[in-house]
């Protein structure tokens, strides 16, 4: 019996320790690609304000972003 359980041991411990295999991710589509470049490049429009520095004002602000109400 106890022969056995070893035999059993033996056969069942390798098959237990191995981890499961990862599904890889789906490839990206086309739309998800577009959508996530406008927003890398709108982010790094937000934190670059003088980068271009030729549409900016003297406060670094563009002609549309500035505050319709005036106080």
């Amino acid at each position: 019996m106890t022969k056995f359980l070893i035999a059993a041991l033996l056969a069942i411990a390798p098959v237990a320790a191995q981890t499961p295999q990862v599904e890889p991710k789906p490839p990206v589509t086309d739309r998800e690609q577009v959508q996530a470049d406008r927003a890398k490049a709108a982010t790094e429009e937000k934190n670059a304000p003088t980068a271009r520095p030729w549409d900016r004002d003297a406060n670094g602000k563009r002609p549309w972003e500035r505050s319709s109400v005036s106080k």
